[in-house]
């Protein structure tokens, strides 16, 4: 019997027993660490999230001492009395400041220094539906300052109220045609009175009502006692 024989010389691959596998070179080698190296590798983190809660605590105190902003910015603190006296003088004449259940001023202000020579007294107040209606009033005026004051729109209609002939009047936005602008126009007690707003018809009917019968008796025209304001 003959035996085979390696032509090559080269030496013969080894069978593998039953049962294993060889071992394979791309598989990876897991590192294993120690409690301590653990323990260091999650310092930082731990650190970072005691300083924030140490943070957190210190910046609590301060918030709660701030002086809280006021929650109704329609519904600043205006002290009406003192403010239309003073206007009053400066004006030479009682500027209307009706006051009424329901509604509050959002400011008052006498305007001086004004290009066309006619100072004027304005108000602002939020009507029991929400809205706002702007009062202006002044003396000497003539149809170009009013014409100016409302945009040039141009009369519409007449109401009465308070006994007063109201022009009313009404300017389209060009940006928002659904926003719509209503003036009454009335001469009461020698000076005009225009109110501006997008109210209803019913709260500028009121607010006319009750200029009206301010300037029939005007109280701004007494020294008034500093209050804290119109709640």
């Amino acid at each position: 019997m003959t035996s085979s024989t390696n032509p090559s010389n080269q030496p013969l691959p080894q069978a593998s027993a039953p049962g294993t596998q060889a071992p394979d070179a791309t598989e990876q080698v897991v590192p294993q660490i120690t409690e301590k190296q653990a323990a260091r590798i999650n310092a930082p983190a731990r650190n970072m999230v005691i300083s924030m809660i140490v943070m957190v605590l210190l910046l609590l105190p301060v918030i709660w001492l701030m002086p809280q902003p006021n929650k109704n910015p329609y519904r600043p603190t205006v002290d009406l009395p003192v403010i239309a006296y003073e206007a009053s003088a400066q004006a030479g004449y009682p500027v209307a400041a009706a006051e009424q259940e329901g509604w509050h001023y959002n400011y008052a202000r006498w305007n001086t220094g004004q290009a066309d020579g006619i100072n004027y007294w304005s108000t602002g107040q939020v009507t029991p539906s929400n809205e706002f209606i702007e009062l202006i009033q002044a003396t000497n005026t003539n149809p170009t300052w009013v014409a100016q004051t409302v945009g040039q729109a141009v009369p519409e209609a007449t109401v009465q109220a308070g006994g007063v002939d109201w022009d009313v009047r009404s300017l389209v936005d060009a940006d928002d045609k659904s926003k719509v602008t209503t003036f009454y126009i009335g001469e009461v007690d020698g000076t005009t009175v225009i109110l501006k707003g997008e109210a209803e018809a019913a709260e500028f009917q009121a607010l006319a009502e009750a200029t009206v019968a301010y300037m029939a008796a005007p109280s701004s025209t007494a020294s008034p006692t500093p209050s804290s304001g119109i709640q």
